[in-house]
């Protein structure tokens, strides 16, 4: 009752709120709507549209789409689809209610087109045993977690992939409403602590940090926010603040950035980038012909797109020809250039044991590459220098009261248990 009313007022003045707040911050935050709410209050939606506010879809109706069908979920996000085209809201992603889905639900959204999803989620190890969180608080923020079936950032790299023909973006946690409703967490210096803690993590990991609050709670995070984005922006290197549709247009612009490498004889090699204005190219332990800029972590960047480097041996990563496509996958979308040989000394690194490679060994493998003193060279993962990226998101589920009840009713209504029992058979 205090974060929504009987008619949309309450709710308008917390969405002016947050997004006067951005647009004070320059940045843009990504909401992820419902249709069936958008249909209820397309006048309100369409007055945000003029802050500039990028939309999303969130799905039809609020229901764990995670329980039903590739055919029911495909008519839920074609009536959602038609909902804002009829409004003339414009959309490119997806995120799923309560963050569940299934392997149909990644099907639906590339068959119909969408630009990128947003619901994988990742849990960043942000909450101390020593924080003073009573024994439930925990018992219940873990349960979130496994709800979610939420990966550890500590083994998973927290960065968009490219799924078929969209991107997706993972979600941190814990969120507001997990800090707030699940740990009970009050006071705006220990959510700002937390907070910050991740982008500290995400910085020096070179990460994403997609942020999810919900505009109902803005007053209570309204300092937090101010307090991240002013911060975030005396990095240096500069931290990437980008809506969900950059970030997927980005990464879909890098995905066919290449290097041409030519051996020239006496420790030289010729590095031809083919790849746009925003590339970060950087060299590590290794001499080059052309000037440089320190970066971070030993490394350099190169503004040239076509240069020398003095190197001993080739410099790129060379694999055993059995190794995983996932882990061949997971280096080139790293930007380093990979190559297939049974000749370890022909190659700078020389990675060996990966037949068999799992999503939690993303993390350990990085990391043992940026651990090493040989001669690379790489695309980096963010534009114009970025060391890390941050994006401002949230859901818009109700509006009113009304909002609340009828998700409820039209939750009941889904046929949620026909649709499981179908999938079981």
């Amino acid at each position: 009752m205090s974060r929504f009313g009987l008619s949309p007022r309450k709710f308008r003045r917390l969405l002016t709120q947050y997004c006067s707040l951005t647009r004070e911050l320059e940045c843009v935050p990504t909401f992820f709507l419902t249709a069936v709410t958008l249909k209820r209050h397309p006048k309100l939606i369409k007055k945000l549209c003029q802050y500039g506010v990028e939309f999303a879809i969130h799905g039809y109706i609020h229901t764990d789409y995670g329980m039903l069908s590739y055919q029911e979920q495909k008519k839920h996000f074609n009536k959602a689809i038609e909902t804002f085209n009829k409004c003339e809201i414009p959309f490119t992603g997806f995120r799923a209610p309560f963050l569940r889905t299934n392997d149909n639900t990644f099907r639906v959204i590339n068959d119909l087109g969408f630009k990128y999803d947003s619901s994988i989620t990742v849990h960043w190890d942000v909450i101390d045993d020593n924080d003073g969180f009573t024994r439930e608080a925990r018992r219940e923020y873990q349960r979130v977690l496994d709800y979610y079936n939420t990966h550890q950032a500590r083994s998973y790299l927290v960065l968009p992939r490219i799924i078929d023909n969209f991107v997706e973006i993972p979600v941190s946690m814990p969120d507001d409403e997990i800090i707030m409703e699940r740990l009970g967490v009050t006071d705006e210096d220990k959510m700002s602590s937390i907070w910050n803690d991740i982008v500290k993590k995400s910085y020096q990991s070179g990460e994403i940090f997609t942020i999810q609050l919900h505009p109902e709670r803005i007053s209570h995070y309204e300092k937090t926010l101010i307090g991240i984005i002013r911060d975030l922006k005396q990095y240096n290197p500069p931290i990437w603040l980008a809506t969900l549709r950059e970030v997927t247009e980005w990464w879909k612009e890098r995905n066919n950035f290449q290097f041409r490498i030519e051996d020239e004889g006496h420790g030289k090699y010729r590095v031809k980038a083919d790849c746009s204005e925003r590339a970060t190219i950087l060299v590590k332990n290794a001499g080059v012909n052309v000037p440089v800029k320190e970066w971070f972590d030993g490394y350099q960047s190169v503004e040239s797109r076509d240069f020398v480097i003095e190197s001993t041996k080739k410099p790129v990563i060379g694999v055993k020809p059995d190794s995983s496509p996932r882990a061949i996958q997971l280096l080139r979308n790293e930007g380093y250039i990979v190559e297939s040989g049974e000749q370890p000394d022909n190659y700078s690194v020389y990675l060996e044991g990966l037949a068999e490679f799992d999503k939690t060994e993303e993390k350990a493998l990085s990391q043992k590459i940026e651990q090493t003193d040989a001669p690379l060279v790489r695309y980096w993962r963010w534009p114009n220098q970025a060391r890390s990226a941050v994006s401002v998101t949230g859901d818009i589920d109700a509006i009113t009261i009304n909002d609340f009840i009828l998700r409820i009713l039209e939750t009941l209504f889904t046929p949620i248990e026909k649709e499981r029992k179908t999938s079981l058979k």
